[in-house]
């Protein structure tokens, strides 16, 4: 759960060899650590993120995810692959955006074995992945687009509601907030510096469990 969240977190500005490194806490306690790194292939950008889980939530609840996504900047994703391992949930997907169709292939145990199929959904061009999506916020600030969910396009909203100084840095706060039918529901504030690098600092996303908090603890720029 909390990986795609820290996701989210993890976005910014293109910067080739860019190296995030954040901590992600629940209530207030330490829950586990996630990384982002960015590279250039082409005319593409790509962007691998890993997380694991603290080793005390390990024991009850493990998580060791993996997401990649492969986008151009104006164009959306092409390509997003994510590999989950959370408790009894583990599921391999990959999906790939098309001109005439967007096309999702998972693999997925079940108390049975593994399964694997292949679903097919109406082009979108221009969507984001839900990692594509905050390089995008990061660069164009507040505005409105389409994020493909997996199953469904969901437009998300994206408001500038202030700033704040966190670690002595001047912040600009967003929410974010996904759009249903007309209303605004699935909700997360973004903290991003204030320069040119428009670092996230901090993100803190509503869950079922409670708040999850994603607080940068290192970042490494060749």
């Amino acid at each position: 759960m909390w990986t795609t969240c820290a996701a989210l977190a993890l976005a910014g500005p293109l910067a080739e060899g860019e190296r995030l490194r954040y901590e992600a806490s629940w209530m207030g306690i330490p829950a586990g650590v996630a990384t982002a790194e960015t590279r250039r292939e082409g005319e593409t950008w790509v962007v691998r993120v890993a997380s694991r889980s603290s080793d005390w939530l390990a024991g009850l609840y493990p998580v060791d995810d993996r997401l990649t996504s492969v986008w151009a900047p104006g164009a959306g994703s092409q390509r997003y692959e994510t590999v989950f391992r959370e408790g009894r949930f583990q599921q391999d997907q990959v999906m790939v955006f098309g001109a005439s169709a967007i096309t999702v292939s998972r693999h997925q145990l079940f108390e049975e074995g593994w399964r694997r199929w292949e679903d097919s959904y109406v082009a979108a061009p221009g969507v984001e992945d839900p990692v594509s999506a905050l390089w995008r916020i990061r660069e164009a600030g507040a505005g409105r687009f389409d994020v493909f969910s997996g199953k469904r396009v969901v437009p998300v909203d994206v408001q500038k509601v202030g700033g704040a100084y966190i670690d002595g840095q001047a912040t600009e706060r967003f929410d974010v907030r996904t759009v249903h039918d007309g209303d605004l529901k699935d909700r997360m504030s973004l903290w991003l510096t204030t320069d040119e690098a428009r670092v996230p600092l901090r993100a803190e996303v509503a869950t079922r469990a409670g708040p999850v908090t994603i607080t940068l603890i290192e970042r490494e720029v060749p």
